[in-house]
Order: C-alpha cells, then sequence, then structure tokens
C-alpha cells in the first residue's frame, strides 16, 4: 500500500491562536533558530514566501541589535520574544535588558555622510519594511522593539 500525503491547507485565523513566547539567552547562535520558528509560524498561517522573509530580515535585523546593544553588559542577559497573531497580522516583539537608547538620535543611514559606515542600517530596514514599529524605553531596563506584518491579499503579492 503506498501511502498518500496529505495537501496541508494553511490554518485559518481561526483554526489556531499562535502566541509563543521565547526566554533566550543573548547568543549569536540562537538567532537561526528563533528566526525560523516565526516564519514558520507565517508559513502555517499562509502568509507568502516574500513576507516571511521580510519578517525573517526583520527578525534577523532586531535580534543583533538586542544582542549586541542590549546584551553586552551581562554575561547572563536574557532576551524574550514573543510572536502573535492578531487579525490578519504577524507581530514580533523583541525585548532586551540593556541600558535603552533615544532612537531620534540614531543617524540616518541614508545620508551621504552615512552611506560607508558599517553599521546603522538595522533599525532603518526594520522600520521600512515592517508595519507598526514601535520601540520602548522599559521603565527599569530594557528596550523592546515591537513591529508586525499584514497578510497580503492575492492582487497585491
Amino acid at each position: 500500500m503506498n501511502p498518500q500525503k496529505k495537501s496541508r491547507e494553511p490554518l485559518s485565523e481561526n483554526d489556531c491562536d499562535f502566541n509563543v513566547e521565547l526566554n533566550v539567552p543573548s547568543e549569536m547562535d540562537i538567532i537561526p533558530l528563533v528566526v525560523d520558528l516565526g516564519t514558520a509560524m507565517m508559513k502555517l498561517r499562509g502568509y507568502p514566501g516574500r513576507d516571511r522573509d521580510t519578517i525573517r530580515l526583520a527578525i534577523h535585523e532586531t535580534l543583533v541589535n538586542a544582542i549586541q546593544h542590549g546584551g553586552s553588559t551581562k554575561p547572563d542577559s536574557r532576551i524574550r520574544i514573543r510572536f502573535y497573531f492578531k487579525r490578519s497580522s504577524f507581530y514580533t516583539d523583541i525585548e532586551d535588558e540593556g541600558a535603552g537608547f533615544d532612537p531620534d538620535s540614531l543617524a540616518d543611514p541614508t545620508c551621504p555622510e552615512n552611506l560607508m559606515k558599517p553599521g546603522g542600517r538595522g533599525i532603518f530596514l526594520v522600520r521600512n519594511l515592517t508595519e507598526n514599529f514601535k520601540i520602548t524605553c522599559l521603565p527599569k531596563r530594557g528596550v523592546r522593539v515591537t513591529f508586525s506584518l499584514g497578510r497580503k491579499s492575492e492582487d497585491e503579492k
């Protein structure tokens, strides 16, 4: 007997309500695992590859910043990540334990004097590729970056 492979339809928003929270070490090696989890959740909900690629980049860049800038002072620092769906959008919250910073003080990476600098583009990319982008300096210590991406209709792909 030859078992037939079942075709899986994407889960509708009513089929499953995902809300995944992670508390991981502030280490670069963890990034691929977290990125893959976020994009796998989107795939289950039927988001197109282009949207998953956008979120892949946004999660990656935000985690790199959280680890480099928010966890560099303590060897036992943690990063908290939350993936969730709200209506037809996939949301990501990434929170570090750093000292915080003023997002308005960041240099514009598109200015001629900054074009050749090796860093400074991560937040710019995430802000411009995603929706509902927000940086929150937390009261005690740390920064939370939140962003989302709505599912595009077939006509918008």
